[in-house]
């Protein structure tokens, strides 16, 4: 730790007077907050990625904040760069952010999130990154969709006649989910993606990709937001997925506070109609259920709070493919 110390102190140009590790897990993410002989704090990262990912999260952030987004700056060293690395792994110096995150337990902290996520999605079409900057982007959706389907099976067949009680309430669910997910499947064999993706960059967004309450910093009433490590070109239903799933473990599913939530999000940065049919159809795709599963997240659930987890999946599922997919007679 004295090592790294000194490389920032000399590459950053101030003196460090206190140190405190505030997460360290090998080979994955380490993160401390350092206070200067000034009595200024500042965060160090590292992620354990490769310097061209870490570049594009840095110049991500450095163009999103330049447009306006509030975010937790990455500070450039005295030659500029935006990173540096030691022992052969990038860190990243950051300013630090005070603040408080909001608990995620009513309509309105689900809309003030909404909001800074509009806002940060509508600032992201059109950067310019410098030549050097390797673009990433999320997964061609056929094969993620296609990855999903077999993990759902994969999990069937691993349980398949299982008598452990939280098994047999995901097992009566999960012919549900899977037609869902072959429902998106089909419909994006039809879509416009391809031409979404084929487009100019300038029309496509950037997604957070970790976007939670606990990722966003409100200054009084001000949202800044923080750990931008999952960035990437995609469409805005990621982000809209993960924070919407987050509300309804503390809600009932509601088609009025869905259509709430899209609506604010739209007032903020509208989809052309292309783009609203991609954003329903990822929507309706089980991406939360999937990921429940693979991450064995439901073992930490009790058996009623599963049926009620499940249960809020496929209202808003039923929901989506209700009003957008269902065949009009």
């Amino acid at each position: 730790m004295d090592r790294l110390l000194r490389s920032i102190e000399q590459l950053y140009g101030f003196k460090i007077k206190t140190w405190k590790v505030i997460k360290h897990i090998k080979n994955s993410s380490f993160v401390a907050l350092i206070k200067t002989d000034e009595g200024k704090k500042k965060i160090v990262k590292s992620l354990y990625i490769t310097p061209e990912r870490q570049l594009f999260i840095v110049k991500s952030e450095q163009l999103l904040a330049e447009k306006g987004v509030k975010l937790a700056r990455p500070i450039p060293s005295l030659q500029g760069e935006l990173y540096m690395i030691f022992d052969k792994v990038p860190y990243v110096l950051y300013e630090w952010i005070d603040g408080k995150s909001r608990q995620l337990r009513d309509r309105d902290a689900l809309e003030s999130m909404v909001q800074v996520m509009a806002r940060f999605h509508r600032a992201s079409r059109g950067l310019d990154y410098p030549n050097e900057v390797q673009i990433y982007s999320h997964l061609p959706w056929e094969q993620d969709y296609k990855q999903r389907l077999k993990s759902l099976k994969s999990w069937h067949s691993k349980h398949k006649g299982s008598n452990n009680r939280k098994a047999v309430i995901i097992s009566r669910h999960l012919p549900f989910f899977q037609k869902m997910a072959q429902k998106a499947l089909e419909s994006l064999h039809t879509s416009h993606y391809q031409n979404y993706m084929d487009g100019l960059d300038s029309a496509k967004s950037l997604v957070h990709g970790d976007f939670h309450h606990m990722n966003l910093i409100f200054q009084k009433d001000v949202g800044v937001l923080i750990d931008f490590e999952d960035v990437r070109y995609d469409l805005p239903s990621k982000d809209l997925l993960r924070i919407f799933s987050m509300y309804t473990k503390q809600n009932p599913f509601e088609g009025k506070m869905f259509r709430g939530m899209m609506k604010t999000y739209e007032n903020i940065n509208p989809f052309p109609t292309e783009v609203r049919q991609l954003v329903y159809m990822d929507l309706l795709f089980p991406h939360i259920f999937e990921r429940m599963l693979r991450k064995k997240k439901y073992k930490k659930m009790s058996a009623p709070e599963l049926k009620e987890w499940i249960k809020q999946e496929k209202e808003k599922a039923l929901y989506v493919y209700d009003h957008d997919f269902k065949p009009q007679h």
